[in-house]
């Protein structure tokens, strides 16, 4: 059995809930049709999103901890100076995975896998999970897909997906607490492909996610991430650098129905929420 833990950032600080409950609950819906039913969804939150939606291995657990609001981030403020705001939003959706861990122990699955709570998974994890006979720690997504939300073209990364998305990595129970840290501050880890053991893990070989960004509720959107992404100057060596590694990294594909289909990416409507 796999575990998928999803954590659920708090209502507090999202921009949108309503919004971002419409994103949940099209990553619950991408969880939970895989061709093979042998897996649970724990879910992690503070408050339960909006949904219409149930499935029987969906359940939402929630923490009694304080969420990252400015007025609860004082000490980390501390720790990191520079960086302690998403230090603070990091070290909550990590306590949440590590909380979501603690508590699904008692399903004695063999395998888990952290999704991010606006990102769509491949139907077929499971199946080639529970088909594999090798004896390997677990995979990491070296492909997978970039989607700017509502775009009908997407983005194969094809050599490092695991570094850029948190939604990238299948491993055994027994090593799931190489996923965390818990010093100086509560950290998912997610870029690695060898275990502190020295056995390695394995690429998974097809695209496993689809790492949404332009929806408004996650880093990649804010009009400060997007400067960041896009500060090279035109017709300078960094200009150019940088669109060959682009080339490198990506492949341009259409958003095909059979792609929307095994990854459950439907087209979201979020016109009632902005009418309001």
């Amino acid at each position: 059995m796999i575990i998928f833990i999803v954590p659920i950032k708090s209502a507090q600080i999202s921009s949108n809930w309503e919004v971002f409950s419409i994103l949940v609950e099209r990553t619950m819906k991408s969880i939970c049709q895989q061709t093979n039913d042998n897996f649970k969804v724990v879910a992690v939150c503070h408050e339960i999103p909006e949904l219409n939606y149930q499935h029987p291995s969906l359940e939402f657990i929630q923490v009694d901890f304080a969420p990252p609001t400015p007025e609860n981030i004082q000490k980390l403020q501390s720790d990191d100076p520079l960086n302690y705001r998403n230090a603070a939003k990091e070290a909550d959706k990590a306590k949440k995975i590590m909380f979501g861990v603690e508590y699904s122990k008692k399903y004695k699955a063999s395998h888990y896998m952290v999704v991010d709570a606006d990102d769509c998974i491949s139907s077929n994890i499971v199946q080639f999970v529970e088909g594999d006979s090798s004896d390997v720690p677990g995979w990491f997504f070296k492909k997978g897909f970039i989607y700017n939300e509502g775009s009908n073209i997407i983005f194969l990364n094809k050599n490092t997906f695991n570094v850029l998305c948190g939604t990238c990595i299948v491993i055994k129970s027994e090593y799931v607490n190489q996923l965390l840290q818990d010093k100086p501050y509560p950290l998912f880890n997610h870029d690695f492909t060898e275990l502190s053991t020295g056995e390695k893990m394995q690429p998974l070989p097809f695209p496993g996610a689809i790492y949404s960004i332009g929806n408004t509720e996650n880093y990649c959107s804010t009009p400060e991430a997007v400067k960041k992404m896009n500060s090279y100057n035109f017709l300078t060596k960094d200009f150019y650098e940088n669109i060959i590694r682009k080339l490198m990294k990506y492949r341009v594909k259409l958003v095909t129905e059979r792609l929307r289909k095994e990854f459950g990416l439907t087209k979201l409507d979020f016109t009632s929420v902005f009418k309001k």
